[in-house]
């Protein structure tokens, strides 16, 4: 079988030390590897003979990459040789192939040559080609002091005081994301600019736009590094799925519209609350929080053993309700649901996206 290869020379402004340290540091690895448009939140290396070393690399679509290999030959600031895999959806090893580095100096610049082979076939060879001279790019800009190019900051359009709009803050506040808050009343015309049915909230990232909360969601667990806010087996996520659409089905009409926003907007005569929709949705809220407390049983979270998207599109819910006049009294019988939500309400997520009191 014909194996590939691929060789490049690159001179950096910059001493052997610098640029061998480039590969073989944490953080250095994390400023400048992968194409411009992704980041590494996460990146391990041990650079000594048989040490491994493991990097993830995310991109603003929501892919992520990993490359895994180990060490086999470390020269500092002369030569450096390792594996290289990439680890594959279902955790298995891809194809593995070997890097060398070698670095020569020049009058206090460095001449980097890097050989890449063991290539199977030409299309996987002229791929690496791209990556390594896009990474290089990066490279360059970390060698002079700048930072690598980020992923553009997302922008929530909506009114904090909504629960959706809230809930898509959380996630972001749980995935360490920061982002703008812009506010915006429904229909108005950057919310139209994104959601065709005029609601909130409306999200935009770079060119990215969606709207519906649970995709926008789905979305912030997917594309950015930090804690997965979908459980990891099949069953649970299935149980979030269900929760998800549980809340926006079932709960969010009796809690929120015909109970929390009668008070709010009051609808009866005379502008007081109209009381025959209230008590109607009282009892369904009683129905519903009952199914809630059988759920939560003795867990803190809908779905899994951590928090999901399910419990942050619940969670402003119940605050709301614990407001109303009613809420108190509602809620008393179901020690469960009380129990969970003060889980929720001491997570910084909860408090950073706290609504406005007027």
């Amino acid at each position: 079988m014909t194996f590939h290869s691929l060789t490049l020379t690159r001179t950096f402004d910059a001493p052997r030390e610098r640029v061998f340290a480039a590969f073989t540091t944490k953080e250095a690895v994390q400023s400048w590897f992968g194409h411009e448009g992704t980041t590494v939140p996460h990146a391990e290396i041990d650079a000594r003979p048989g040490g491994a070393y493991r990097i993830e690399m995310h991109s603003v679509e929501g892919n992520v990459y990993v490359v895994i290999g180990e060490f086999r030959e470390v020269r500092p600031a002369e030569r450096l040789v390792y594996s290289w895999a990439w680890l594959q959806n279902d955790g298995t090893r891809g194809a593995e192939t070997l890097v060398t580095l070698t670095f020569a100096d020049k009058g206090g610049r460095t001449e980097l040559t890097l050989v890449h082979s063991g290539f199977p076939v030409e299309a996987a060879r002229d791929a690496h080609t791209a990556g390594w001279t896009g990474a290089f790019e990066g490279m360059v800009r970390q060698l002079a002091g700048h930072a690598k190019p980020t992923l553009a900051r997302p922008t929530i359009l909506g009114d904090p005081r909504s629960t959706y709009v809230r809930s898509a803050r959380m996630a972001l506040a749980e995935k360490g994301i920061s982002y703008v808050l812009e506010p915006q009343p429904p229909h108005s015309p950057a919310v139209d600019a994104v959601h065709p049915f005029g609601k909130i909230p409306a999200f935009r990232c770079g060119p990215l736009a969606l709207f519906e909360t649970s995709a926008i969601m789905r979305y912030v667990d997917e594309a950015f590094p930090g804690p997965k806010l979908m459980p990891d087996t099949p069953a649970d996520r299935a149980r979030a799925e269900q929760w998800i659409s549980a809340v926006n089905c079932y709960f969010y009409d009796a809690m929120v519209r015909r109970f929390v926003l009668q008070y709010v907007f009051p609808k009866g005569a005379n502008g007081t609350p109209d009381r025959t929709v209230i008590e109607e949705a009282l009892a369904d809220m009683r129905r519903h929080f009952a199914i809630l407390e059988a759920a939560y049983g003795d867990r803190d979270f809908l779905a899994g053993d951590r928090v999901s998207l399910a419990d942050l599109l619940l969670a402003p819910i119940v605050f709301y309700v614990q407001a109303m006049p009613e809420g108190s009294g509602i809620l008393a019988p179901n020690a469960n649901v009380l129990r969970a939500h003060a889980a929720i309400a001491a997570r910084p997520s909860f408090a950073a996206t706290m609504p406005p009191r007027d």
